[in-house]
């Protein structure tokens, strides 16, 4: 399994897959196993790994539509894939490499989750790769156990992870302190806009921004249903005019249920 680090949001889209699907989505893997994957992996892995000479599309097809299968794109044009059986489990997530750091992973991730919470399931899993743990990290899922799984008599290393969805809602409080009155300003000026747009984002349950005894200072409380929708959150708002207009203000926030 493997992905994207994203940072940078572009417009994609999430649609299941089809049979037109095949050869993009198959050469989606090919490339981020070869090239994403070859960072952590030696070449005899790879190798083992992606075994290009032994793909072909109507096996490939067969596989994608048994896995309830999704793929992301861009402009129309196939950037990634993901799948989630009915127990919750997630056997591929894959981004091309052109497309990393555009949003596709996490997007990927966002909708598959939605997909499971819809279908009232516990817990999300997956056996997942070197170069794709701090992601499933990130939107959190936690190690159960490191593997050793032999393809082609080759030995790779991979680890099972698993998100639970149930009671995972993430919480910040704090306070966003100001230490100049032109600080302050900034704050009266973008916050109501974005708290608006915040508030209407996926997964937020509530965003409260309130005043102090010190003008100064704001006391800040967030409740985002679970990792996914925190972090996309963070990601937003760290590119949007708020972002940018109080990135120099100090923050005093904790966080829990990541």
């Amino acid at each position: 399994m493997e992905l994207d680090k994203s940072r940078d949001t572009q417009a994609v889209a999430i649609r299941p897959y089809g049979h037109a699907d095949a050869a993009g989505t198959l050469a989606i893997f090919l490339a981020a196993v070869t090239e994403t994957a070859a960072a952590d992996y030696s070449p005899e892995q790879i190798q083992a790994w992606a075994r290009p000479e032994d793909r072909d599309l109507s096996t490939w097809h067969a596989a994608m539509q048994a896995r309830n299968s999704y793929v992301a794109t861009i402009d129309g044009a196939p950037a990634g894939f993901s799948d989630v059986n009915p127990a919750g489990y997630i056997d591929m997530l894959f981004v091309a490499p052109r497309h990393q750091r555009q949003g596709v992973a996490r997007q990927l991730i966002g909708y598959v989750e939605a997909h499971a919470r819809k279908a009232h399931m516990a817990a999300l899993t997956a056996d997942v790769s070197v170069t794709a743990r701090p992601f499933f990290e990130r939107y959190g899922f936690t190690v159960e156990a490191e593997q050793h799984p032999v393809k082609a008599g080759v030995q790779l290393t991979n680890y099972k992870m698993k998100k639970n969805l149930l009671g995972s809602e993430v919480r910040l409080t704090g306070q966003l302190v100001c230490h100049t009155e032109d600080q302050m300003a900034t704050v009266r000026d973008h916050l109501p806009l974005y708290l608006s747009l915040t508030r209407d984002e996926p997964g937020c349950r509530s965003f409260i921004v309130t005043t102090t005894n010190n003008p100064l200072i704001w006391q800040v409380e967030e409740r985002f249903e679970d990792a996914a929708a925190f972090e996309a959150h963070r990601e937003r708002g760290a590119g949007s005019a708020w972002g940018h207009a109080s990135s120099e203000i100090e923050r005093r926030y904790s966080v829990t249920g990541r």
